[in-house]
């Protein structure tokens, strides 16, 4: 029987695309070593010791996690995944004790954490942890909110996006408040598409990336890869054509399905030298996670005709700090361009507040990552399209423009 832990339900209450890309990483990197470092962008929003004496508990808990007979015949019903990842996953168990390492003062209130293992027996780590700093957050520093009107809000958005004709996916379980809100707002989202599905209207909500609430609410488990999978493969089999090495590799493991290729690892700039007519056949969209959404746009669509393939038969899958009102604005610039869209949404669902004290004042949602560091004793480092998302100190990125010839 499943051990209960005081905030997972369970071990699928994280994101899909830690799983597709640990099956992908059992299949092809079984070996390899990784670092991952917890980075909080927002220094203002910080942990204390309450806070971490809390998480300390969380994180050693997660031990007791593991996959239910429900949950393993649910993984077994995913057409992408094999009997043997049912098998591993079943047998699988953090180690957080052994895996896991942070540092805490208390004077600065500086919090620092480190996963070190096996890639595939770390890579699971990420989504959790994040959601638990975050609930962490907002169990002992920050306690001036409550849950009032978070379903009819989740309502309201989802109603607004699908009479708008979005086609969108709820992707908030890294920064939600906490699984309680997370799961408030997946209702919210699911009565909001049972009354617009009446409605006929052309928008749609196409499922979760958490895997254990598309289990719980019947809907599709939504998630691909990260840039974390092109980190790798820039350490492991060199930068310069990193992009077409990781797409290379993921369409060998899925065969077209998960076919959303991620286009910012390295630039967006970068990733188009290596879309060729081949690869940009084989993967049915692209993702825009950083950079002006609307140059993205114009420019994916020009490189599509530039490689011979018609932009009307592919799509753009935005999940960039979305909002409804931003979603619905890209939903028409991408239709003007004629070219389809999708829209993951997280923090502005799951993490959506304003303080009790003051309703006029929003309660600030922290912002943080976890990132790949080293794969295989190898510093790996993100660029993005967005400077505030680069993943290395500036020598670093430098020496990596360099590289790459941008």
């Amino acid at each position: 029987m499943t051990s209960q832990h005081e905030v997972f339900p369970s071990i699928l209450d994280n994101d899909l695309y830690k799983f597709t890309m640990q099956y992908a990483v059992l299949q092809h990197y079984k070996d390899t070593q990784a670092v991952y470092q917890f980075t909080n962008r927002d220094k203002n929003l910080q942990l204390n010791a309450e806070a971490v004496a809390w998480l300390d508990k969380q994180i050693k808990d997660m031990s007791q996690l593991e996959l239910s007979t429900k949950e393993y015949e649910y993984i077994r019903s995913f057409d992408y995944f094999d009997q043997s990842y049912a098998d591993y996953l079943l047998k699988f168990r953090y180690r957080p004790e052994e895996q896991v390492k942070y540092t805490f003062d208390p004077e600065t209130r500086e919090f620092e954490l480190e996963i070190t293992g096996l890639w595939h027996e770390t890579i699971l780590y990420e989504v959790p942890l994040l959601a638990l700093i975050s609930e962490a957050y907002f169990k002992f520093v920050d306690r001036d909110w409550n849950y009032d009107g978070q379903y009819e809000k989740a309502m309201e958005k989802g109603i607004q996006l699908l009479k708008n004709g979005c086609k969108f996916s709820e992707f908030g379980t890294r920064r939600r408040r906490d699984f309680k809100t997370h799961d408030i707002v997946m209702r919210g989202l699911k009565d909001a598409a049972t009354q617009c599905k009446k409605e006929d209207n052309k928008g749609a909500l196409t499922g979760t990336s958490n895997v254990y609430l598309a289990m719980k609410y019947d809907t599709l488990a939504i998630g691909t890869v990260a840039h974390e999978f092109f980190m790798a493969i820039s350490a492991l089999e060199g930068v310069e054509h990193a992009n077409r090495g990781t797409l290379e590799r993921w369409y060998e493991t899925y065969k077209g399905a998960l076919g959303i290729a991620l286009t910012d690892t390295f630039t967006t700039e970068v990733f188009l030298r290596d879309f060729d007519h081949d690869l940009a056949e084989k993967y049915v969209a692209v993702r825009q996670d950083s950079g002006d959404p609307v140059d993205f746009v114009q420019r994916i669509v020009q490189h599509y005709k530039s490689v011979n393939v018609d932009p009307k038969t592919k799509f753009i899958v935005f999940s960039d700090a979305l909002n409804v009102e931003r979603a619905i604005k890209l939903q028409k610039v991408a239709q003007e361009a004629g070219i389809g869209a999708s829209f993951g949404i997280g923090t502005s669902l799951t993490n959506d507040f304003v303080k009790v004290s003051n309703p006029s004042q929003k309660s600030t949602p922290m912002n943080m990552v976890i990132k790949m560091k080293y794969c295989n004793g190898k510093r790996v480092i993100k660029l993005s399209d967005d400077v505030l998302k680069h993943s290395a100190s500036d020598d670093l990125v430098e020496d990596l423009k360099k590289k790459l010839g941008i």
